[in-house]
C-alpha cells in the first residue's frame, strides 16, 4: 500500500513537471540566432519632473498619428502601441517609464532597429517639450505607479501600493536571446556563473530586494535573482515550481493549479536569467542590466553574448 501511494505521489509530481518540460521542450522551430530587446526609458517635462499620465498618452497620440496602431488599452487610456513590422510601445508599471520592445532580429540588426524605435519615440516626445533619462533610478520622491492591465492590477492587490511603487521608477535594458534546446542549461549556467559582471553595475538591485522583503505577498526570497546553476532542464524546472502561482490576487501552490498560464507565470518569477518561450522560439532573457546612454547597447549585449558563448 505504502508503495502504491508513493507511486501515485511520484505519478502526479511527474505530470506537474510536463507541463514546464513540453512548453520548453515541444513545437520549437529549428535554431535562428534572433534577438529580442526591451529598452525601458523615463521621460521628463521642460521643469525636469516625471511626465503626468496626459503627457505620456500625448505621446501615444503622436506615435499613432505617424501610423503606430493601438494594440491594448484599459478604458479610455491608451497602453500598448505596435508598428507594422512587430515592435512594441508601452507602459512599464510607471507613467513616466515606457518600454521599447524589438521584435526578434539578427544580433547585426536587433541594436539598429531598437534605436531606430527608440529615435521614434524620443521624437514624439520632443513634440511635446518631453525628454528622455539615461538612468536606471529615477530620484523622486513621487508616486508614479500606473496600472495599465488586469495583470499589474493584480500585483497591487497582492504586494501593496507601498512595496509595489518603487518598481515605478526603475528602468533596464533586457536581452532575449534565442538558444539551440541543447544550449539552453550551459548557456544559463554560465550567465549565473559570471552574475558578478552584471551587479556591479546593477544599481535597482536593492529596489528589488526590498520590493520582496515589503511585499505583503510573502514570496519566498528567490522568487528574485533565483538559483544560479542548474543540473538540467527539469532541475530547472522542478526549482522554478517551488514557487507559488498568482492566481485572483493570491498565491496559490503550483501544484495546485489546474489552468496554468505558463507564460504568465514564467514572467511572475524574477530570476536573473531565465528561459522564455516566444511562439517558437526557445530564449534565454537577460534581465540584470542597467539603462544607461543608447550607445552602451553593444558593449551591453557583446557581454551577454560573449558569456554565453553562442
Amino acid at each position: 500500500m505504502r508503495f502504491c501511494k508513493t507511486h501515485r505521489s511520484f505519478k502526479k509530481a511527474r505530470s506537474i513537471m510536463q507541463r514546464l518540460l513540453s512548453y520548453f521542450r515541444d513545437g520549437l522551430r529549428a535554431f535562428g540566432a534572433t534577438i529580442g530587446m526591451e529598452v525601458e526609458t523615463s521621460f521628463l517635462d521642460s521643469d525636469s519632473q516625471p511626465i503626468s499620465v496626459a503627457q505620456s498618452q500625448a505621446m501615444f497620440s503622436t506615435l499613432i498619428s505617424w501610423g503606430w496602431e493601438v494594440q491594448e488599452t484599459k478604458g479610455r487610456l491608451v497602453t500598448k502601441l505596435r508598428d507594422i513590422v512587430g515592435n512594441s510601445v508601452f507602459y512599464e508599471l510607471g507613467h513616466q517609464n515606457i518600454e521599447v520592445s524589438s521584435r526578434p532580429e539578427t544580433q547585426s540588426e536587433t541594436v539598429r532597429t531598437t534605436r531606430f524605435v527608440l529615435k521614434q519615440l524620443y521624437e514624439a516626445g520632443a513634440a511635446h517639450g518631453l525628454s528622455p533619462q539615461y538612468k536606471p533610478i529615477l530620484e523622486t520622491d513621487e508616486d508614479l505607479l500606473v496600472i495599465p492591465e488586469e495583470r499589474d492590477a493584480t500585483w497591487l492587490e497582492l504586494d501593496g501600493r507601498e512595496a509595489l511603487a518603487p518598481l515605478a521608477k526603475i528602468s533596464a535594458v533586457q536581452f532575449t536571446v534565442e538558444v539551440p534546446k541543447e544550449q539552453a542549461i550551459p548557456c544559463l549556467n554560465r550567465l549565473g556563473e559570471n552574475i558578478g559582471k552584471f551587479l556591479t553595475d546593477y544599481p535597482q538591485e536593492w529596489v528589488w530586494r526590498e520590493y520582496i522583503r515589503s511585499s505583503r505577498a510573502g514570496y519566498r526570497a528567490d522568487r528574485y535573482g533565483g538559483p544560479l546553476v542548474f543540473q538540467s532542464l527539469e532541475d530547472y524546472c522542478t526549482k522554478l515550481c517551488e514557487h507559488d502561482v498568482v492566481q485572483r490576487g493570491r498565491l496559490v501552490p503550483y501544484a495546485e493549479v489546474i489552468d496554468l498560464d505558463v507564460g504568465l507565470f514564467i514572467r511572475s518569477v524574477w530570476w536573473y536569467f531565465r528561459l522564455r518561450r516566444h511562439n517558437d522560439r526557445l530564449c534565454i532573457e537577460v534581465r540584470p542590466m542597467p539603462r544607461r546612454t543608447d550607445g552602451q547597447f553593444e558593449a551591453q549585449l557583446c557581454q551577454v553574448l560573449d558569456i554565453m558563448n553562442l
